[in-house]
Protein backbone atom coordinates (compact mmCIF):
# COMPACT_ATOMS: atom_id res chain seq x y z
CA UNK A 1 0.00 0.00 0.00
CA UNK A 2 2.84 2.37 0.89
CA UNK A 3 4.58 1.58 -2.41
CA UNK A 4 1.38 2.45 -4.28
CA UNK A 5 1.16 5.82 -2.50
CA UNK A 6 4.80 6.59 -3.35
CA UNK A 7 4.19 5.59 -6.97
CA UNK A 8 1.12 7.83 -7.23
CA UNK A 9 2.76 10.80 -5.56
CA UNK A 10 5.85 10.49 -7.76
CA UNK A 11 3.79 10.41 -10.96
CA UNK A 12 1.12 12.99 -10.19
CA UNK A 13 1.59 16.53 -11.43
CA UNK A 14 -0.10 19.59 -10.00
CA UNK A 15 -1.33 21.51 -13.03
CA UNK A 16 -3.85 24.15 -13.81
CA UNK A 17 -6.19 24.69 -16.71
CA UNK A 18 -7.02 28.21 -17.78
CA UNK A 19 -10.09 29.79 -19.32
CA UNK A 20 -9.92 33.07 -21.19
CA UNK A 21 -13.31 34.81 -21.26
CA UNK A 22 -14.94 31.52 -20.25
CA UNK A 23 -13.30 29.47 -23.02
CA UNK A 24 -11.60 26.43 -21.50
CA UNK A 25 -9.10 24.23 -23.34
CA UNK A 26 -7.60 20.87 -22.45
CA UNK A 27 -4.11 22.40 -22.16
CA UNK A 28 -2.45 21.90 -18.78
CA UNK A 29 0.00 24.49 -17.47
CA UNK A 30 2.38 24.37 -14.56
CA UNK A 31 1.40 26.89 -11.89
CA UNK A 32 4.51 28.95 -12.60
CA UNK A 33 3.91 28.99 -16.37
CA UNK A 34 0.28 29.98 -15.91
CA UNK A 35 1.26 32.88 -13.67
CA UNK A 36 4.12 33.95 -15.98
CA UNK A 37 1.87 33.78 -19.05
CA UNK A 38 -0.84 35.88 -17.43
CA UNK A 39 1.62 38.51 -16.16
CA UNK A 40 3.40 38.71 -19.52
CA UNK A 41 0.10 39.24 -21.35
CA UNK A 42 -0.94 41.97 -18.93
CA UNK A 43 2.43 43.72 -19.25
CA UNK A 44 2.38 43.50 -23.07
CA UNK A 45 -1.19 44.78 -23.31
CA UNK A 46 -0.40 47.70 -21.01
CA UNK A 47 2.68 48.59 -23.05
CA UNK A 48 0.81 48.38 -26.36
CA UNK A 49 -2.34 50.20 -25.20
CA UNK A 50 -1.40 52.25 -22.13
CA UNK A 51 -4.37 52.84 -19.81
CA UNK A 52 -6.73 51.57 -22.52
CA UNK A 53 -6.14 47.81 -22.37
CA UNK A 54 -9.27 45.96 -21.30
CA UNK A 55 -8.10 42.56 -20.25
CA UNK A 56 -10.24 39.44 -20.67
CA UNK A 57 -11.31 37.47 -17.63
CA UNK A 58 -8.84 34.67 -16.89
CA UNK A 59 -9.84 31.78 -14.62
CA UNK A 60 -7.65 28.95 -13.39
CA UNK A 61 -8.55 25.53 -12.03
CA UNK A 62 -6.04 23.32 -10.29
CA UNK A 63 -5.92 19.67 -11.34
CA UNK A 64 -3.86 16.58 -10.61
CA UNK A 65 -2.70 14.73 -13.67
CA UNK A 66 -0.57 11.70 -14.47
CA UNK A 67 0.66 13.59 -17.53
CA UNK A 68 3.02 16.55 -17.15
CA UNK A 69 1.92 20.05 -18.17
CA UNK A 70 1.74 20.44 -21.94
CA UNK A 71 1.35 24.20 -22.31
CA UNK A 72 3.80 27.01 -21.78
CA UNK A 73 3.57 30.60 -20.67
CA UNK A 74 3.84 31.85 -24.28
CA UNK A 75 0.78 29.78 -25.26
CA UNK A 76 -1.32 31.27 -22.49
CA UNK A 77 -0.08 34.80 -23.21
CA UNK A 78 -1.07 34.40 -26.85
CA UNK A 79 -4.55 33.20 -25.89
CA UNK A 80 -5.01 36.18 -23.58
CA UNK A 81 -3.60 38.78 -26.00
CA UNK A 82 -5.85 37.46 -28.77
CA UNK A 83 -8.81 38.66 -26.68
CA UNK A 84 -7.52 42.15 -25.85
CA UNK A 85 -9.28 44.85 -27.88
CA UNK A 86 -6.78 47.10 -29.59
CA UNK A 87 -4.00 44.48 -29.70
CA UNK A 88 -3.24 42.49 -32.86
CA UNK A 89 -0.66 39.96 -33.88
CA UNK A 90 1.60 41.66 -36.42
CA UNK A 91 4.93 40.90 -38.06
CA UNK A 92 8.03 43.02 -37.50
CA UNK A 93 10.19 43.47 -40.60
CA UNK A 94 13.94 43.98 -40.41
CA UNK A 95 17.18 43.28 -42.27
CA UNK A 96 20.72 43.28 -40.89
CA UNK A 97 19.59 44.82 -37.62
CA UNK A 98 17.61 47.63 -39.27
CA UNK A 99 13.97 47.72 -38.19
CA UNK A 100 11.52 48.87 -40.88
CA UNK A 101 8.14 48.57 -39.14
CA UNK A 102 5.26 46.08 -38.93
CA UNK A 103 2.76 44.53 -41.32
CA UNK A 104 -0.38 42.57 -40.59
CA UNK A 105 -0.07 40.14 -43.52
CA UNK A 106 3.36 38.51 -43.80
CA UNK A 107 2.36 36.26 -46.71
CA UNK A 108 1.24 39.23 -48.78
CA UNK A 109 4.48 41.07 -47.95
CA UNK A 110 6.55 38.09 -49.10
CA UNK A 111 4.58 38.03 -52.37
CA UNK A 112 5.24 41.74 -52.89
CA UNK A 113 8.96 41.34 -52.11
CA UNK A 114 9.30 38.43 -54.57
CA UNK A 115 7.39 40.36 -57.23
CA UNK A 116 9.65 43.40 -56.74
CA UNK A 117 12.74 41.23 -57.19
CA UNK A 118 11.58 39.43 -60.29
CA UNK A 119 10.18 42.48 -62.05
CA UNK A 120 13.52 44.25 -61.64
CA UNK A 121 15.67 41.34 -62.92
CA UNK A 122 18.07 42.40 -65.67
CA UNK A 123 18.34 40.46 -68.92
CA UNK A 124 20.37 37.28 -68.51
CA UNK A 125 19.63 36.89 -64.82
CA UNK A 126 18.27 33.52 -63.71
CA UNK A 127 18.08 34.03 -59.95
CA UNK A 128 17.35 36.95 -57.65
CA UNK A 129 17.61 37.48 -53.89
CA UNK A 130 18.07 40.29 -51.42
CA UNK A 131 21.65 40.96 -50.32
CA UNK A 132 20.56 40.86 -46.66
CA UNK A 133 18.07 38.39 -45.21
CA UNK A 134 14.73 40.10 -44.70
CA UNK A 135 13.45 38.88 -41.34
CA UNK A 136 9.74 38.72 -40.61
CA UNK A 137 9.09 38.08 -36.91
CA UNK A 138 5.70 37.66 -35.20
CA UNK A 139 5.02 40.39 -32.61
CA UNK A 140 2.05 41.99 -30.92
CA UNK A 141 1.21 45.60 -31.56
CA UNK A 142 -1.54 48.17 -31.60
CA UNK A 143 -4.34 47.32 -34.02
CA UNK A 144 -4.26 49.53 -37.09
CA UNK A 145 -0.61 50.55 -36.65
CA UNK A 146 0.85 48.29 -39.33
CA UNK A 147 2.01 49.43 -42.75
CA UNK A 148 0.42 47.95 -45.84
CA UNK A 149 2.43 45.12 -47.46
CA UNK A 150 2.85 47.22 -50.62
CA UNK A 151 4.28 50.19 -48.68
CA UNK A 152 6.58 47.92 -46.65
CA UNK A 153 7.81 46.20 -49.82
CA UNK A 154 8.65 49.62 -51.26
CA UNK A 155 10.65 50.54 -48.13
CA UNK A 156 12.53 47.23 -48.13
CA UNK A 157 13.38 47.34 -51.84
CA UNK A 158 14.74 50.89 -51.46
CA UNK A 159 16.92 50.03 -48.45
CA UNK A 160 18.03 46.45 -49.14
CA UNK A 161 19.93 45.84 -52.36
CA UNK A 162 19.11 42.98 -54.70
CA UNK A 163 21.59 40.40 -55.98
CA UNK A 164 21.07 38.87 -59.43
CA UNK A 165 22.96 35.85 -60.79
CA UNK A 166 23.01 34.01 -64.10
CA UNK A 167 22.62 30.24 -64.54
CA UNK A 168 26.30 29.65 -63.70
CA UNK A 169 26.09 31.68 -60.48
CA UNK A 170 27.93 34.73 -61.81
CA UNK A 171 26.75 38.01 -60.34
CA UNK A 172 24.96 40.39 -62.71
CA UNK A 173 24.67 44.08 -61.95
CA UNK A 174 21.05 45.27 -61.94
Amino acid sequence: MLALLFFLSANLHLCCRAAVDGEWTQTRYSLADARRGELAAYAAAEEICPRAARMPKVEQRLTLSFRPPDGGSADLSARILARVRGVSQLCAVSAEGRYFGTVADADRLEEKLRAALYTSMPAGAAHARYADDVEITPVYGRSGSAMSPADMAMVVTQLVSAVFTDREGNRIMG
